[in-house]
């Protein structure tokens, strides 16, 4: 799939970042290195360096907090009731997002935006035109729980449509655009198929648009580098105790395709959502998994050449490239890894951290 202005044959929805601001364009798939790393990466060591002898010294690492944008469909069908409570399926994700959000924001920086904009039948599939300025309800951001829970307090599932697609993409160049280094990451809690084929136009506004949702899952999460996990909560419906086929295979695609899937033995790969407490819980296991791969330092690095970074005790080569290795970011102020061993980071989890070996130039760290 092309990279920069995406098309599916109808309005082209743009997933790139804005180079104005500090971010290439995605054509060249690239990672951005502000002008404060680069000097940090060629700067020699003050002349007011310590002198004499130095010792190898070594600390551990822990991750920021990641960053993660909960994407909130409240289209017309998310009024629908669930079959295991009769609640209905706001009434249900409105309290499971706030028991989530409460449990974990002292850890996690969340964020939430809620689609479509449009209140009522006169408008359908209503999103900000320009996909480089979404509105974003609530910004990531740790102790976000008073914050989330006034937004969805204002808010009720009155909007026509369904835009998948569009939502995913402003959402994640909401994100590439954020200056903070440390992971981001996109859950999508949404109540139905993805619709809004025309975008906008209500003529289009219950035409399935399928194909380019998959396609921008695929382009956040491998190009941009944004995991997107996937919760269905709506389904089963209240009077059909399965899924439809189709629609299954369809979120079954989203959750590979955003690299986020349901790994739970005899469970589908997107989190099929029943009740409250199936999204508590969803919710719960993703926050687990959403490790940051930014690690603050404690101290400023007099002699950043002369580190060694490990991760389970192996060595992790440094990469100015930014694709794979690590290397310095927010100015100097954490080690970020990219590639595989951001990939080995997140896959440990919640136990993930790093050993930091600091020496001098007179002195070889083996």
């Amino acid at each position: 799939m092309p990279n920069g202005i995406h098309d599916a044959g109808s309005v082209p929805i743009a997933i790139t970042s804005d180079a104005a601001n500090g971010f290439q364009p995605l054509a060249d798939a690239a990672i951005y290195l502000s002008p404060a790393d680069d000097a940090l990466a060629s700067e020699s060591p003050p002349p007011g360096g310590p002198t004499g002898t130095c010792a190898v010294e070594t600390t551990t690492l822990y991750p920021r907090p990641a960053e993660v944008l909960l994407v909130l469909d409240r289209s017309t069908p998310m009024a629908s009731a669930i079959a295991s409570d009769g609640t209905s399926t706001w009434t249900a994700t409105v309290a499971a997002v706030e028991s989530a959000v409460l449990a974990s924001q002292d850890a996690t920086a969340w964020g939430m935006m809620l689609f479509p904009k449009s209140t009522g039948d006169s408008t359908c599939c209503q999103m900000p035109t320009n996909d480089l300025l979404p509105t974003v309800e609530v910004a990531p951001a740790l102790q976000s729980a008073p914050s989330i829970s006034a937004a969805l307090a204002q808010d009720a599932p009155t909007g026509v449509g369904t835009p998948t697609a569009r939502a995913l993409v402003q959402a994640a160049n909401y994100l590439a655009a954020r200056s903070t280094s440390t992971s981001k990451y996109i859950v999508l809690a949404t109540g139905g198929e993805p619709t809004c084929a025309s975008d906008g136009l209500c003529s289009g506004a219950a035409t399935t648009d399928y194909a380019r949702t998959k396609d921008t899952v695929a382009h956040v999460a491998s190009v941009l580098g944004i995991p997107v996990a996937v919760a269905a909560v709506v389904l089963p419906t209240s009077g059909n105790s399965i899924q439809p086929s189709v629609r299954q295979q369809l979120f079954t695609d989203l959750a590979n395709l955003g690299g986020m899937p349901n790994t739970t033995p005899g469970q589908r790969a997107y989190y099929a959502i029943a009740s409250a407490s199936d999204l508590a819980t969803a919710l719960g296991t993703l926050n687990a998994q959403m490790t940051s791969c930014s690690f603050a330092l404690r101290d400023p690095i007099v002699w950043p050449d002369d580190v060694a970074v490990l991760l389970s005790e192996n060595r992790i080569a440094r990469d100015t490239s930014r694709q794979d290795g690590w290397d310095y970011g927010d100015s100097g102020t954490s080690i970020v890894l990219y590639g595989k061993p951001c990939d080995d980071a997140r896959s440990l989890a919640g136990a993930a951290s790093l050993s930091f070996v600091t020496a001098c130039p007179a002195v070889a760290i083996n």
